[in-house]
């Protein structure tokens, strides 16, 4: 026992401070998050399509009509049409669909793409940067390299970073937004950009300080369960030291809730890849398209057919897919109360299409039920209510579950049985993500808010009394010396 509350003493003398950041930066994190843009942010700001000469793209991209397409969309960028093209090999390829050159972006059309998307018309400075920031710290934006941060002389001072790759708007922030990151998202996440840019570091970081923190509260709970047994002589006074006595009784009291929430946070971080991706396998993206997706798919009917349609509907962005060997398109809008579209193509799939194709992923995983669900589950929800609906639910023999959007043909969620234990480890536990609680706010709020004020009572005194710890050790080895 002696050795566990040695444990605990050392590793609660570096640790306390570090909770301390997660539980007050939490309750920042409640209400604001990190400022990324999210796709249906990014197509909200784009400009309608105008109406202009398109050219297939089998004639814009003559040399990639072999290659295997991930994504082609087609948005506007200052009065221009362009094709912006993802090979699955993660590619970038944009193009003016109006006369296939290549799109290639300078600092005037960077500030200009980036007033046409925000909307504002106050002087900004730009600079062309070529290694990742603060407010772009994931290696994703590498590809778009160099990249134009604007930063716009606006109440909101605003940033806005535009790609030289593809002229897209890769992200947008404003000064309030940033100033919440700080004291939020950037301590909670140890977001720090010298940190964060080095993925694996910042991975392998997070591990060990969860991982550790848990071993910390654990140890405090058994230290706190054993000395509950031994009698007191006074009432709530354990410790002659009140500090240790606040840290004991809130820690008897919290310590489950910041157990599950370390925990918690450890598993956000899917340690030994127990968890596989919710999205298809590269054999069933072959088998849900029926083959590759390349420029040789689309042919004149298929074009013509699009032509005739785009007529009649304004939009913002358009994306093209592949279904069970027919090219799809469908239209994002500003009108849409979710991040949805309206398809077009020879022909609609039924329900039965999709069953069909989601029996053939394997011979031992069948379909046991389909459901139309026009409202969210457990486990296809978002609490800010951005996600499609309806969409068809395909449970199967196996545990999978998948979740298909009849608007796009697309799969939008597939599910395990390790992916729903994920759901209630990291959503359940560490935001406390229960639809009786969601569902009700602000209920939701003030529970959360009550045990994140018992946590940081617990780190306060435990940052105390590490100091203590500390200063104690320091004059008896003083002593030892002399």
């Amino acid at each position: 026992m002696k050795k566990i509350i040695s444990l605990h003493h050392w590793l609660g003398t570096f640790f306390s401070v570090l909770f301390l950041i997660w539980f007050l930066s939490g309750f920042v994190m409640m209400y604001q998050g990190f400022p990324y843009l999210y796709k249906k942010g990014k197509i909200a700001m784009l400009p309608n399509i105008l109406d202009h000469k398109l050219q297939p793209p089998s004639k814009i991209f003559p040399n990639d009509t072999l290659t295997p397409i991930r994504k082609l969309t087609l948005n506007h960028q200052l009065n221009r049409p362009v094709f912006h093209l993802i090979t699955n090999k993660g590619k970038f390829i944009s193009k003016y669909a109006d006369t296939g050159e290549n799109v290639t972006i300078n600092e005037a059309q960077a500030l200009d793409i980036a007033r046409e998307n925000v909307g504002i018309t106050e002087k900004a400075s730009i600079d062309k940067i070529t290694e990742l920031d603060q407010w772009i710290p994931k290696g994703k934006f590498l590809k778009h390299m160099p990249i134009y941060k604007i930063s716009f002389k606006d109440k909101a001072k605003t940033y806005t970073y535009v790609s030289s790759i593809t002229g897209e708007i890769l992200a947008k922030n404003t000064f309030s937004e940033r100033a919440w990151s700080w004291v939020g998202a950037i301590p909670h996440w140890i977001y720090f950009r010298d940190i964060r840019v080095h993925s694996y570091f910042w991975y392998q970081l997070i591990l060990w300080l969860s991982g550790l923190g848990f071993v910390m509260v654990i140890t405090g709970v058994i230290t706190g369960i054993v000395r509950f047994k031994r009698k007191t002589k006074k009432r709530f006074t354990r410790f002659k030291n009140k500090w240790y006595n606040f840290h004991y009784y809130f820690g008897l009291i919290f310590g489950t809730f910041i157990c599950t929430w370390v925990f918690s946070g450890f598993m956000s971080m899917h340690p030994f890849d127990w968890t596989p991706s919710t999205q298809l396998s590269e054999s069933e993206v072959l088998t849900w398209q029926k083959g590759d997706f390349n420029i040789a798919k689309f042919n004149n009917k298929t074009w013509n057919y699009f032509l005739a349609y785009k007529e009649g509907y304004p939009y913002q962005e358009i994306e093209f897919s592949l279904f069970d060997g027919e090219i799809f398109t469908y239209a994002h809008t500003k009108t849409t109360r979710y991040d949805s579209s309206i398809s077009v193509g020879d022909y609609l799939p039924k329900t039965n299409t999709y069953r069909d194709i989601i029996n053939s992923f394997s011979d031992t995983n069948k379909v046991i039920k389909t459901e139309i669900l026009n409202e969210y589950d457990t486990y296809y929800y978002s609490r800010k209510n951005t996600k499609a609906l309806p969409v068809i639910k395909f449970s199967t023999t196996n545990d999978i579950t998948y979740y298909v959007n009849p608007i796009t043909n697309k799969v939008v969620l597939k599910t395990s049985t390790n992916n729903k234990i994920s759901r209630w480890l990291y959503n359940g536990l560490h935001s406390f993500d229960f639809s009786f609680l969601t569902s009700n706010r602000p209920l939701w709020d003030i529970v959360v808010i009550f045990l994140l004020l018992g946590g940081t009572v617990v780190c306060v005194t435990g940052t105390v009394m590490g100091y203590k710890f500390i200063k104690r050790k320091q004059k008896k080895r003083k002593k030892n010396k002399s």
